[in-house]
């Protein structure tokens, strides 16, 4: 085989770029009118493997398993293989764990058989499949549907591998072949063609639940195209995936945003990337399939559709581009500085698995390096599908990992601004939401529109509260507003979360960024309790932010207002809590926050909601072990028509007492009516945020006499360092002793001098 000129071997990224140019010279030849194949559709080559790999990567495997990460991959792979067989906890009931595992273990053999010529694993991956049962339908699993990919993929790929060995008799394959289809059968029955299960859990959620489904039954009738029911299943979940992950199937904004949030986006990515790779394997060229239409919802915001019964179409498979692509470089978008994915939506940290693959369909380096740079889930092959056989054959190592080349990031269609100081462990982040239409309306969703988490030198530290499910029939605990940093109107923000399609929430809005050298800024805008709520976010020199809140309301009396802030210490959740009495502070092993705020009405108090043990607001589950606990929540309070809130968000390193990472210094200034201000101090630099409601004065003389001038609702500027800055929003300028800072035509967006 051919080498490359730096001496490793051909890619498998080489290999699939050649049939990739092929099938593309098909296509233009189709289009000039020569007689060549169009769309595929399954057919029983008699190649083996044709699904997992192709017989060409066999010697692409051979050539890198001495070296990294593929050393360590085939190590992980050994391991797996090692496994005895699992026995049903309950000898009368299917159980999906113990066959999940068995199909993993069985696939991991079956690979060492195929690549390595091991006859005992050969053996070992036969005698699994021998054992399989088919008694599908005793399991006792209300959402089985999920968990069946792992099972259905690993034990065809078993079968598929072992086919292109001299160890799997006739006899065996066709029983092997039985097994599989006829579980596929069972649970195709029940879960698309019977009308309770489809309707109750396929047809409402629109999500991970039809994707991964469909991801299962797409393999086998991928694999087994003869067989009688093959073409309905293809059919129906090329349908659903077509759709989905396509620009009309409203799970995927046009900027990569998964509407049910990074973990659950997550669990539907892993399992169509195998399959994807394995369409892309066995077939050449665009995907034919017939439309299938049953699993489509009429209700908003899936309404208008567009599918027509039994219609011929064609999927662009989209490992090289397309939305299924941008939902991963979204994903990384949102990523906690060590690795993690944010725990927002019904969502605990996880690790995003399979972006890695990419790199032989044309990906970034970026994307090996989310995988390398974990603390947590260094090298994930496994969260919502077995990928590790994957990660053996698809890492191109001649993709150099990379950073990212951006960091902060604003994703409008998704309701995402990301602000994030560098890609390292010790960066400062925070995410604030505000999701609209197709966006927010999901089941996996929360009411935390306008809501913000934030993240500083290695630890997870102002919250979103995660995904606390006790009773599984009912939403999350944690899925109404008053488990967000969001300003609640007599206890509430939008309306609450129902069940299935009753998503509550209401929409809201990324407005008015701007990305500088330094400050960043971002608005989220939202309406509730006949409010209208302006949440501004400056990031000021990647070191601490501002967030300054303006609320305008038709509603005629004073009420209660709460300017509410979860942070991730105190309770149960370990750390240090202090109450201030302008904020708290809490503090963590790496870092710690402090947190205060102002309000432009009189008579703020800050105050911590009354606490009973998991018990919302103070409850929380976002950590990977899934254990609940408390921690400790601040509310500043006031009761007025529409106050305004100016607060500033200062993180710092744990023992650095003096330098770029040591604890900020914020003071309040002398307040005139309807207006705050922080003066706010730290290495080498003195900033000022100011906050004006509806007819304030428009002078603040500062501290040493200089004298601020502005018809601005908002203002952010230095006073005094390096890197000078000015921001204001809702105004025409700002004067600091007469001398411009920032002017602007009109007074209805943002304007900023850097």
């Amino acid at each position: 085989m051919q080498s490359r000129s730096h001496g490793s071997p051909l890619s498998v990224s080489s290999l699939l770029r050649t049939r990739t140019a092929l099938a593309a010279l098909a296509l233009a030849a189709a289009a000039c009118g020569a007689d060549v194949p169009g769309p595929t559709e399954p057919r029983d080559t008699g190649v083996h493997p044709r699904l997992l790999a192709r017989p060409e990567h066999r010697d692409v495997l051979r050539a890198r398993v001495d070296r990294e990460p593929y050393a360590s991959i085939l190590a992980t792979l050994k391991r797996r293989a090692e496994r005895p067989y699992a026995e049903d906890p309950d000898p009368t009931a299917w159980d999906h764990r113990a066959n999940g595992d068995n199909a993993s273990t069985a696939q991991a053999n079956a690979l060492l058989a195929w690549a390595f010529d091991d006859q005992a694993a050969a053996e070992k991956a036969r005698e699994f499949l021998r054992r399989l049962e088919t008694d599908w339908d005793t399991n006792t699993v209300l959402d089985i549907n999920i968990r069946m990919a792992r099972i259905l993929m690993g034990y065809t790929n078993a079968w598929d591998l072992l086919s292109a060995t001299p160890w799997l008799p006739p006899d065996e394959s066709a029983e092997a072949e039985r097994k599989i289809t006829e579980i596929t059968g069972q649970f195709f029955a029940k879960y698309v063609e019977h009308d309770f299960y489809r309707d109750l859990l396929l047809r409402p959620a629109q999500n991970n639940h039809p994707i991964r489904t469909a991801d299962a039954i797409g393999y086998v009738a991928l694999a087994f195209p003869g067989h009688p029911s093959a073409a309905t299943w293809w059919n129906w979940s090329i349908s659903e995936l077509a759709y989905l992950w396509g620009p009309d199937g409203q799970y995927v904004q046009p900027d990569g945003g998964a509407s049910e949030g990074p973990y659950y986006a997550g669990f539907a990515w892993g399992p169509t990337a195998a399959l994807f790779i394995a369409l892309d394997n066995a077939l050449d060229g665009p995907v034919a399939f017939t439309r299938d239409c049953r699993t489509r919802s009429d209700v908003d915001p899936w309404a208008a559709h567009g599918c027509v019964e039994g219609e011929q179409a064609t999927l662009e498979l989209p490992l090289r581009g397309g939305l299924f692509t941008k939902a991963v470089d979204w994903s990384l978008s949102l990523r906690l500085p060590w690795g993690s994915r944010p725990p927002v939506d019904d969502g605990v940290f996880t690790a995003f698995n399979g972006g890695s693959l990419l790199t032989s369909f044309g990906g970034s380096g970026a994307y090996r390096w989310d995988w390398e740079q974990n603390r947590d889930n260094p090298q994930d092959m496994e969260f919502g599908a077995d990928l590790i056989a994957q990660h053996l054959l698809y890492i191109d190592d001649a993709v150099t990992p990379e950073e990212p080349p951006f960091r902060t990031r604003f994703m409008p269609d998704a309701g995402n601004a990301v602000f994030r100081s560098d890609w390292g462990e010790d960066a400062r982040w925070l995410l604030l939401l505000a999701e609209h239409g197709s966006a927010r309306k999901a089941l996996h969703d929360h009411v935390d529109g306008t809501s913000f988490s934030l993240a500083a030198y290695g630890e997870y530290l102002l919250i979103d509260a995660g995904y606390y499910k006790p009773d599984s029939l009912d939403n999350a605990k944690t899925s109404q507003s008053p488990s967000h940093n969001v300003i609640l109107i007599d206890g509430r923000s939008a309306p609450d979360k129902g069940v299935f399609n009753h998503f509550g929430d209401a929409d809201a809005w990324i407005r008015n960024t701007h990305d500088g050298d330094s400050i960043a800024y971002a608005e989220a805008h939202q309406d509730y309790q006949d409010t209208h709520v302006e949440r501004s976010v400056a990031f000021v020199d990647g070191r601490y932010f501002v967030v300054g809140d303006r609320l305008a309301t038709s509603h005629p009396a004073a009420r209660a207002h709460a300017w509410r802030l979860h942070g991730y210490a105190g309770l149960t959740s370990g750390g240090t809590f202090e109450l201030l009495p302008d904020g708290a502070r809490w503090e963590r092993t790496r870092a710690g926050v402090e947190a205060r705020v102002q309000s432009t009405a009189p008579g703020l108090a800050v105050v911590e909601p009354p606490y009973t043990p998991l018990t919302v607001p103070h409850v929380h589950e976002f950590e990977q072990d899934r254990k609940a606990a408390d921690h400790a929540v601040i509310d500043a309070t006031v009761e007025a028509e529409a106050p305004g809130f100016l607060a500033v968000l200062l993180p710092y390193k744990v023992g650095a007492d003096s330098g770029p990472d040591a604890p900020l210094r914020a003071a309040p200034l002398e307040p005139a009516p309807g207006l705050v201000a922080w003066r706010i101090e730290g290495d080498g630099a003195t900033d000022l945020a100011v906050l004006r409601g509806a007819g304030a004065p428009e002078e603040l003389v500062l501290p040493g006499g200089q004298v601020l001038e502005t018809d601005a609702e908002l203002v952010v500027l230095r006073l005094e360092g390096d890197r000078p800055f000015a921001l204001m929003a809702r105004g025409t300028r700002v004067l600091l002793d007469g001398v411009p800072r920032v002017t602007a035509a009109d007074a209805t967006g943002v304007a900023v001098a850097e």
